[in-house]
């Protein structure tokens, strides 16, 4: 298990609090909104992501390839669940709080999670508010500028061989 402001630090540095809006058919409104958490780190990371979810108990732990952008593969701590959402995650984020970044986020994570557990997620005046929320979101991103995490990822020859 990992100490709580440990976990705290670490997602504060590599965690995402996302809301995501797909576009689908079946759906009453044509639209599917979800929240998940997730922390994503290079495969030699993947046992400190496996103390994640531990330490939390929830989610899961997947190895991913991004051979075709060169990059070495990645592990990923990952929820969608909004019962691990609000049972787990959000609970344990307002009794270890962030402190740099990535708290903004969070609040804003907070804010929509109560637009789902009212059910407005299903109005499309609910799907309009968690756009207007995920504008706020993740800022940082937007910045056109070259990363350190890409940079780091890339294998040695950038082509993938190593």
């Amino acid at each position: 298990m990992l100490k709580p402001w440990y976990l705290t630090g670490l997602v504060d540095g590599e965690g995402s609090f996302c809301i995501t809006i797909s576009k689908h058919k079946t759906k009453k409104l044509g639209f599917d909104p979800r929240l998940s958490f997730e922390i994503e780190m290079i495969i030699e990371d993947k046992p400190l992501l496996e103390k994640v979810k531990e330490t939390l108990k929830c989610g899961n732990v997947y190895t991913l390839s991004y051979e075709r952008y060169g990059w070495r593969p990645h592990a990923k701590f990952s929820t969608k669940s909004q019962k691990e959402i609000f049972g787990k995650i959000i609970p344990f984020f307002k009794k270890y709080p962030m402190y740099g970044k990535k708290q903004k986020d969070f609040e804003f994570f907070c804010e929509a999670a109560e637009i789902f557990k009212s059910k407005n997620h299903l109005t499309i005046d609910g799907i309009n508010k968690l756009r207007e929320i995920q504008s706020k979101m993740n800022l940082r991103k937007k910045v056109k500028l070259a990363s350190a995490r890409v940079r780091e990822n890339r294998v040695p020859s950038g082509n993938g061989d190593q």
